[in-house]
Formats: structure tokens, C-alpha cells, sequence
């Protein structure tokens, strides 16, 4: 299981959903599918989780900014990055998969690496890294408090 499969698999899931489709429908459609395991499926579908969950508890603790959804992309962004890492991260975006606090911590790092060597696999990598915050509030039973060797009863 790769980041970028987690990533993929991700994007599909909040498409399915954009275009209300029911959870147990994406659920077959991206078993049928065959592309990804289920392994990979549950751990999408608790990452999804996860941040939906600690997202509406931070909502109802914290005031958030609800006019922030629009972004508009510098020329030198749009250089720097590329037409098609930009497309992609668009493609994100739209399917909720980024808010615009990540798109922007996204866009600060990618800004950081060498120029024309930016590539999905970095963008992914880094998408799944936000998705992952250990220093925000993780939920009780969380799939990211497990180790490698734990198992579940």
C-alpha cells in the first residue's frame, strides 16, 4: 500500500460520493473494481473518517473562516508547479479531498522543492502526510494509534 494508491483510492471515494452515489454503492463499485485490496479500501475509508470526525470537532470548538473556498493560483505558482500537478491538485480539491488550509500548506511546501521536479508521487506523498496530522486531536480508536504488530480483537 502506497500513498499514492491511498491517495487514488481517496479522490475515487469522494467522486462516488460528489455524485451521490450511497456509501455501501461505492463500496461495491470499488470492490468489483478489483484495483485496490481491502486493506487499502479500510484504511481510506478511516482516514475519511477520521478527518470528518475531528473536523466537525473542531468546527463546533474553533471558529473557522466559512468564506475561505476560492483560490487563485499565482503565474509563478502555476510555473513552478506545472499545468498538470496543478490540474491534478484542482482535481483534489473538487472532490473535497483538500480544504483550503491544506491546498495552502500543499502549495507552501511544493514551492520548496527544486523547479520541474515536482511530481504526483511527491504531491501524494504530501496530501497523506496532512491527512495524518499527529499534532491535531486523534480520535479514540483510531487506526493511526495501531503499530505494525497490533492486532484487532
Amino acid at each position: 500500500m502506497t500513498p499514492s494508491k491511498i491517495i487514488e483510492v481517496l479522490a475515487k471515494i469522494l467522486d462516488y460520493l460528489n455524485k451521490n452515489y450511497t456509501l455501501d454503492e461505492v463500496n461495491s463499485k470499488l470492490i468489483r473494481n478489483k484495483r485496490f485490496d481491502s486493506f487499502t479500501l479500510s484504511t481510506a475509508y478511516s482516514l475519511i473518517f477520521d478527518k470528518v470526525l475531528s473536523k466537525r470537532l473542531n468546527n463546533f470548538y474553533y471558529d473557522n473562516k466559512p468564506g475561505e473556498k476560492f483560490r487563485i493560483f499565482t503565474e509563478e505558482e502555476k510555473n513552478f508547479i506545472g499545468e498538470e500537478n496543478l490540474n491534478y491538485i484542482m482535481y483534489l480539491a473538487n472532490v473535497g479531498l483538500l480544504d483550503i488550509s491544506t491546498l495552502e500548506m500543499i502549495l507552501e511546501q511544493l514551492m520548496l522543492f527544486p523547479a520541474d521536479k515536482i511530481t504526483k508521487n511527491d504531491i501524494n506523498w504530501l496530501i497523506y502526510i496532512s491527512l495524518i496530522e499527529f499534532n491535531s486531536d486523534i480520535l479514540p480508536g483510531s487506526r493511526l494509534l495501531l503499530g505494525s504488530h497490533d492486532t484487532i480483537n
